[in-house]
């Protein structure tokens, strides 16, 4: 019998068997995909270089002080932009006609109110001349809540509306400079260094308006006033934003504006802290029945989520990402040539500390009067044995690390969480602040979803803690006020007789929660303690 051995396969062989076996493999997808005709997205109008001076650029959704500060900005690029109205009760209405069901409130109201924008520009245009004279810009997302599906239901709803060619931008949050273009041709958007600083720095100053209205609307004396100086120095700050040079000047005048707003500081209201999502939270619309203003009138004093601190949440979630990644070699386990975890969460973290002292800066020209952001950091710590600060999407870890934080540090009495109706990110973050509130019994929680027709609920519900809130403020302001021994009608005499101490800009510190009692106690110190004496007297020398 004749045997025969197979020759010996040597290292050579074994790489051309795989590379004959990657090729028949590329062939065999190509040839796939060839016969499958498989869905791709329709080519988009685009926004090009040679449309920007024809074009209106749309966008809203913002608070009043961001969107007309922003408006400034990409007005100094070059660009003609416009701010949509105030979204309402009819833009819900026409939201929920265009879009597919389920989506979340800001889908809608956002949806909606442009919508609503262009079928009245058709009055006055034909649909061929609006979609070549406008355009919307708004930003999208992904993750595991409906912000994904932003880009896509807008398209289809002005599909729907009649405006087949109209032109969405969207910049992705995740996409820095490298924000993908659907044309060839040169983009209209230049998303550059230039965009995003100047977008950033207006968002801040934005941030630090709202906290000054914020902290005065509830004490002054004279209504309205904080509303005519924050008019005043939107305009002051429209100006200087277009000259980034100039920016901390302006705020110094801004300073001024706030200063004459008259207030007294002597009345005991519970401090809530509006946090939850990103749009419900922040928007002045109906988009929350108003919340914040009606919060104003229920004789209270808000604390709202700066957007400075979004951005720091961002930069944070990336570090914690890339420091997970250290000692992995990139290359070796196929996660990204170049790509250092080191260097990322190194520069990650400078970006964040950067973003910090921009905002501490323009607070040192408004006399550090406004509060500065809550550090990443230490709210995913706080929240870690409760929410893991690895779960993205939405808001992620900072609604139970804020509630957790501002029980800790006594920011404020109530902690109030908004969210659209079934908001998936914001309802898990409820399901864990169940096993919070058992663990600090002492701040009040209220969670409440916004569906666009339930206002009445809304409020009623808001009502119920507002009143355990006030009832927790005025016991501790009784407490404090017995403790010390504090003649409250002798320190309110005291500050007539001092209108120094009436002044927007006074700055206001204690160890306690209510902006109230802390000034009456500072006032009481004033008047009767050494230390407190000579403070006085050198606040006279300052304010001469």
């Amino acid at each position: 019998m004749i045997t025969t051995t197979e020759p010996t396969k040597t290292g050579n062989d074994f790489e051309n068997e795989v590379i004959e076996m990657e090729v028949q493999l590329a062939e065999n997808i190509a040839r796939i995909h060839a016969e499958s005709n498989h869905f791709e997205r329709p080519k988009l109008n685009p926004f090009t270089f040679e449309d920007r001076k024809n074009t209106t650029i749309l966008f809203g959704g913002l608070t009043e002080a961001h969107e007309e500060l922003m408006l400034s900005h990409l007005e100094s690029l070059g660009y003609k932009v416009e701010r949509l109205p105030e979204a309402d009760f009819e833009s819900i209405t026409i939201g929920k006609e265009f879009c597919n069901k389920g989506q979340c409130n800001p889908t809608y109201y956002t949806i909606g109110n442009l919508i609503k924008y262009l079928q009245n520009k058709k009055k006055e245009l034909s649909v061929e001349e609006i979609e070549k004279q406008y355009a919307y810009f708004t930003a999208g997302s992904c993750g595991p809540c409906r912000f994904g599906m932003y880009e896509n239901e807008y398209r289809k709803a002005m599909i729907d509306a009649g405006f087949e060619n109209f032109r969405i931008m969207v910049v992705q949050q995740a996409g820095g400079t490298k924000q993908s273009q659907a044309d060839e041709q040169e983009p209209g958007m230049n998303y550059n260094k230039d965009f995003y600083v100047g977008i950033i720095k207006a968002l801040i100053v934005g941030d630090l308006i709202n906290d000054l209205v914020n902290k005065l609307e509830p004490y002054e004396i004279i209504k309205g006033a904080t509303r005519k100086a924050k008019a005043d120095a939107l305009i002051i700050m429209q100006k200087s934003i277009k000259d980034t040079k100039k920016i901390y000047k302006g705020l110094q005048e801004v300073r001024k504006v706030f200063a004459k707003v008259k207030c007294d500081y002597t009345q005991i209201k519970p401090i809530v802290k509006i946090t939850g999502e990103f749009w419900a939270s922040l928007t002045e619309s109906q988009g929350n029945y108003h919340l914040k203003k009606w919060l104003v009138t229920e004789n209270v004093e808000v604390k709202m989520e700066p957007m400075t601190g979004w951005f720091e949440h961002l930069l944070f979630s990336r570090e914690i990402k890339a420091r997970d990644r250290r000692g992995i070699v990139q290359e070796k386990h196929g996660l990204g040539e170049g790509t250092n975890p080191y260097k990322n969460e190194l520069k990650l973290y400078g970006f964040r500390k950067l973003l910090n002292g921009y905002y501490n800066l323009y607070r040192s020209a408004l006399g550090f009067k406004p509060n500065n952001t809550t550090n990443n950091r230490k709210l995913a710590n706080l929240a870690h044995d409760y929410y893991n600060n690895r779960q993205g999407g939405g808001e992620a870890y900072m609604e139970v690390g804020s509630l957790i934080y501002l029980n800790k540090n006594k920011i404020a009495h109530m902690l109030i969480s908004v969210k659209p109706f079934g908001c998936l990110p914001s309802t898990a973050s409820d399901g864990v602040q169940s096993k919070v509130t058992s663990d600090y019994p002492e701040i009040i929680f209220l969670s409440l979803e916004t569906s666009g027709d339930s206002e009445v609920n809304f409020k009623s519900r808001a009502q119920m803690k507002l009143f355990e809130a006030k009832q927790k403020a005025k016991k501790e302001a009784d407490e404090v006020i017995n403790k010390y021994g504090i003649d409250v009608d002798a320190v309110k005499k005291f500050v007539t007789k001092h209108p120094t101490y009436s002044s927007g800009d006074f700055i206001i510190k204690g160890k306690h929660t209510g902006t109230g009692i802390n000034f009456i106690v500072d006032m009481h110190k004033r008047m009767k303690s050494p230390a407190g004496m000579v403070k006085h007297q050198f606040s006279k020398m300052v304010n001469r």
